[in-house]
């Protein structure tokens, strides 16, 4: 019976940057900072002209490699 890699294939979830900002406790102009950076664009995905959404456990994964 073959497996399927129904794990891999779940969508992220992205969520607004004030989301991101509330959890890790930073302001608005930091996390802009933060995410700014060239190593977090993977967690970004533009949803419009102006705004943003970041996948929350992609951007942990890549907080943690870059500021540990």
């Amino acid at each position: 019976m073959p497996m399927t890699l129904l794990q891999e294939r779940a969508r992220k979830k992205y969520v607004p940057v004030k989301v991101f900002q509330e959890q890790y406790g930073m302001s608005r102009a930091q996390a802009y900072k933060v995410l700014a950076r060239p190593e977090m664009q993977e967690a970004i995905i533009k949803t419009g002209k102006r705004s943003k959404s970041v996948d929350l456990d992609r951007a942990f994964e890549l907080m943690q490699q870059v500021f540990s």
